[in-house]
């Protein structure tokens, strides 16, 4: 997360005019580089009062987002997108006070994206995997294992058999229980996406209300979105429990 004046300094139209401070100081009067570096620092103090600025430079770098071709996953992840994006855009049209408060919902929302996209991820894996499997092919082949194991008297092939047939169920099991959670996570991005559309209103409404209301409603968006993101964080760790049990 940058320092708004360190990004500042940093931006192109700024960094232009330091160097023509110096090119200037150097060629032309010496008396033309602190009267140019003075202007350098208005600019960079003006710029890092933008909102809009101090919202990009207090993002964290994006994560590289995982390619989803999942048109089941694609179609929920894209519509949270385009909802933190207008967020973002009602957020950069905040103005003075309201501006500044309204800037970390900005990121808030922003991390419960990038949540969006690691849950989607695992959901497409889950997704890819379930395809390959035909669960009437495999209730087929134990009720055949059934069979062997009533007409069959020799105990080694006798433990063989329940072996595999253990094998079976337990591939039956794991796939069903993959459905559940395919199940879960598409219920997960659907209250994301809910909350987002909840966020969106709100930040157009506190764009119109006087600071101290603006403060205490602010506060309450924030909180929504962080109890939102505890409950992202602990549906990770038990997908990925279940991931690792089921071991698709």
């Amino acid at each position: 997360m940058a320092n708004p004046l360190a990004y500042a300094a940093r931006q192109p139209l700024a960094m232009t005019v330091a160097g023509c401070a110096i090119l200037f100081g150097l060629l032309v009067s010496f008396w033309l580089l602190p009267i140019g570096l003075l202007a350098y620092a208005a600019m960079v103090f003006l710029l890092a009062r933008d909102p809009n600025l101090q919202l990009i430079s207090q993002q964290a770098p994006r994560q590289s987002r995982p390619r989803l071709s999942s048109p089941t996953f694609r179609t929920q992840i894209d519509a949270v997108e385009r909802t933190q994006q207008e967020i973002r855009r009602s957020v950069a049209q905040a103005e003075g006070p309201i501006g500044r408060l309204l800037l970390p919902i900005g990121e808030q929302t922003r991390e419960l994206v990038e949540e969006a996209y690691a849950i989607s991820e695992k959901g497409q894996i889950i997704e890819s995997y379930l395809a390959r499997i035909d669960l009437n092919s495999i209730q087929q082949r134990i009720e055949a294992v059934d069979q062997q194991v009533g007409v069959t008297n020799d105990p080694y092939t006798m433990q063989q058999l329940q072996e595999t047939r253990a094998a079976l169920v337990e591939k039956q099991q794991n796939a069903r229980d993959l459905m559940t959670y395919i199940g879960r996570i598409q219920a997960q991005l659907q209250n994301i996406a809910a909350n987002l559309d909840n966020v969106l209103a709100e930040t157009v409404r506190l764009r119109t209300a006087d600071a101290v209301s603006a403060n205490s409603m602010t506060n309450q968006v924030a909180q929504r979105l962080s109890d939102l993101k505890i409950d992202m964080d602990s549906f990770q760790r038990v997908l990925d429990t279940a991931l690792a049990t089921t071991q698709p």
